[in-house]
């Protein structure tokens, strides 16, 4: 007879593999179809590490909880580089309502409880798309994609950083 958590377990297992699968495949299969250097593969292959990082992600958030404490400057650092800013975008477009109405749905724990966890959700999930996107970026530098491998690198720190600069930013002012 399985118990719960080995059910979560092999959930989890699922989801990372299903979520690598998803991601590799869609990188490959794009690569091959419309090739390294163009700008539809550095976007459709930055929307196939996001669905991988959703996936992957909530499976990592309990390992080396120290790296989600934020330290004081690091807000300072990300309002400069223009996060902040970007938050303030998404408000408006109600993109953060519809996360907020997401998290809301997911769990029955605590108002901030469910914001914490869903926080480091979403910065694992987007750290996991930043680390494939440098692996993708340097596979085309090396094999002679360096404009496609700017256009990966580009999309991609829009896409991964910024998200992750927003939610520190976030969970250091609770």
């Amino acid at each position: 007879m399985s118990t719960a958590p080995d059910q979560s377990r092999a959930h989890h297992a699922r989801s990372v593999a299903t979520g690598l699968a998803i991601g590799v495949g869609l990188a490959i299969a794009g690569w091959r179809a419309v090739g390294a250097d163009h700008i539809v593969f550095a976007l459709s292959v930055q929307g196939g590490f996001l669905f991988m990082g959703l996936l992957v992600g909530p499976a990592l958030v309990d390992i080396g909880r120290s790296r989600y404490r934020v330290r004081a400057f690091e807000p300072r650092l990300y309002t400069l580089l223009g996060a902040e800013l970007l938050r303030r975008v998404l408000d408006l477009v109600g993109w953060n309502r519809l996360i907020r109405q997401m998290r809301h749905s997911e769990t029955r724990s605590s108002g901030l409880a469910r914001f914490l966890r869903g926080a480091e959700q979403s910065e694992t999930a987007h750290l996991l798309g930043a680390a494939a996107t440098i692996l993708l970026a340097m596979t085309a530098a090396v094999t002679g994609h360096t404009h496609g491998s700017g256009q990966i690198l580009l999309i991609g720190l829009i896409l991964h950083a910024y998200p992750v600069m927003i939610q520190r930013i976030v969970r250091y002012r609770i």
